[in-house]
C-alpha cells in the first residue's frame, strides 16, 4: 500500500482504538458511577439514551454533513466533541449534568463513527474495514484494564480514566486537522474522489431495503454492545464471580470480537461473505445458548467468547456490502444510518436489559442476550430473501 493511502488508514486505526477505549470504560466505571451520583441500575436506562441521542442524530446527518462540508473537518469536528465531551464525564458534578456530557460526547462520537465507516467503505477494501472494526475491538479489550486499577487503587475512582481517554481523542483530532488534504472519499466504478452524497436523506431513508438494513443493525448494536455493557452486572451480582475475574471476562470478551475481527479480515480475500457470516452467526448464537443455559461456570464463559467472535465480522462486512446493495447514491446516508442504528440499538437495549437487571434479576440478562441473537439472525435471513427476490433494491431505485 502507497504511504499516501496508508497514512490516514493507520490514522482511522488509532482513532478506533481510542474510540473503542472510550466506549469500554463505562463497562466497569458504570458500578461505580452508580455510588458517585447516587443512581440505581434502572438509571442506565437513562444514561445510555444521552449517551446514544446524540450520536444518533450526528449518524444520521453524516452523510449530508460530508456532502457540505466534506469528510476531513466533519472528522475534526466530531474528534473535538468527543474528546471534550470525555473530559466533561470526569469533571461533571450531578447526574443531570453528566446526562448533558453524554449527550455531547455521543454527538462526537457518532460523527467520527459514521465518518471513519464512510471514508473505510469508499476508499479501502475488506481487509482494511475488518482491521479498522478489529481497532475498535482492542480499544474495548483494553479499557477495562485501563479503569479497573483507578476503581480499584483509589477506591472506585473512575473519572482519571476518562481524563486519560479525552486527552488522547483531541491528540488525534489534530493530526487529522494538520492532514486534511488526505481525508477524502472516493466513490464509483472509476473512483473519482468526491464528498457528496447524491441522494437526500429521506430519499434514502424511502428504501425498503435501508429500513431492514436499520432492524438488523439495532438488534445488532443491542447484543455487541449490550453484552460487554451488562455482563459485569451479570457475572457479579448473578454469577457471583469477584469484580477482578468479571473484568478479565469482560476484556476477553472484547478480545474475543477483536481477534474475531483480525482473522476475519485475513479470510476475506479467500472465503465468501456469506460463508463468514454463516460462522459469524452460528457462533454468536450457540455462545448467547451457552451463556443463558449456565450449564456450567466455564461454558457459560466461554459463551461468552462465543458471542463475542460471532459478532466480529458481522458490523465491517456488511458496512462494506452497503453500497451494492442501496447503490452509490444512497450509500453515504445509508452508513449513517446503520452506525446510528446499531448505536440505537446498544442504547435502548442496554436500557432495557438494566431495567429487567433491576426488576426481575440479575440472571435475567442472558435470556436478554440469547432472545436477541435470536432475533438478529432471523432479520438477517429476512434481508437475504429480499435481495433475492427484489435485486433492484441493490441499485438503489425505489
Amino acid at each position: 500500500m502507497k504511504s499516501a493511502r496508508a497514512f490516514p488508514i493507520i490514522v482511522a486505526y488509532l482513532v478506533f482504538v481510542v474510540i473503542g477505549v472510550a466506549s469500554g470504560l463505562l463497562n466497569i466505571a458504570w458500578t461505580y458511577m452508580q455510588s458517585t451520583f447516587g443512581v440505581s441500575h434502572d438509571s442506565l436506562a437513562a444514561l445510555a439514551p444521552a449517551a446514544m441521542l446524540g450520536g444518533l442524530i450526528a449518524a444520521f446527518l453524516n452523510g449530508s454533513l460530508i456532502g457540505r462540508y466534506s469528510i476531513g473537518p466533519v472528522l475534526v469536528g466530531g474528534m473535538a466533541f468527543a474528546g471534550f465531551g470525555l473530559l466533561g464525564y470526569a469533571v461533571a458534578p450531578a447526574w443531570i449534568v453528566l446526562l448533558g456530557v453524554a449527550f455531547l460526547t455521543s454527538i462526537g462520537k457518532g460523527t467520527v463513527d459514521a465518518g471513519l465507516n464512510n471514508f473505510a467503505s469508499a476508499n479501502y477494501g475488506a481487509r482494511e474495514m475488518n482491521w479498522l472494526h478489529a481497532c475498535w475491538g482492542i480499544g474495548l479489550t483494553i479499557a477495562p484494564a485501563i479503569v479497573t486499577p483507578f476503581v480499584l487503587q483509589q477506591g472506585g475512582k473512575w473519572q482519571s480514566s476518562y481524563i486519560l481517554a479525552g486527552v488522547s481523542v483531541l491528540a488525534l483530532g489534530l493530526v487529522i486537522l494538520l492532514s486534511l488534504p488526505q481525508w477524502r472519499l472516493e466513490r464509483g466504478p472509476g473512483k473519482a474522489k468526491t464528498d457528496a452524497s447524491a441522494a437526500p436523506m429521506t430519499d434514502s431513508l424511502r428504501q425498503p431495503i435501508v429500513l431492514i438494513g436499520l432492524l438488523f443493525f439495532f438488534l445488532y448494536g443491542g447484543i455487541e454492545i449490550g453484552t460487554g455493557q451488562l455482563a459485569n452486572t451479570l457475572l457479579i451480582e448473578a454469577r457471583r464471580l469477584p469484580q477482578e475475574v468479571a473484568s478479565s471476562w469482560i476484556s476477553a470478551y472484547w478480545a474475543s470480537f477483536t481477534i474475531g475481527r483480525i482473522l476475519m479480515g485475513l479470510l476475506a480475500m479467500r472465503f465468501g461473505d456469506g460463508a463468514l457470516l454463516s460462522l459469524c452467526f452460528a457462533s454468536s448464537t450457540l455462545g448467547a445458548l451457552l451463556l443463558f443455559t449456565n450449564l456450567h461456570q466455564t461454558l457459560s464463559l466461554l459463551g461468552l467468547l462465543g458471542i463475542g467472535f460471532g459478532m466480529a465480522a458481522v458490523f465491517p462486512i456488511l458496512i462494506l456490502q452497503t453500497n451494492r446493495r442501496v447503490g452509490p447514491d444512497h450509500a453515504a446516508n445509508a452508513i449513517g444510518f446503520q452506525v446510528g442504528c446499531a448505536g440505537l440499538g446498544g442504547a435502548v437495549l442496554s436500557g432495557v436489559g438494566g431495567i429487567f437487571a433491576e426488576y426481575v434479576g440479575a440472571e435475567s440478562i442472558s435470556l436478554f442476550i440469547f432472545i436477541g441473537a435470536v432475533l438478529a439472525w432471523l432479520v438477517y435471513q429476512f434481508m437475504l430473501r429480499w435481495e433475492a427476490k427484489r435485486p433492484d433494491n441493490r441499485k438503489g431505485r425505489a
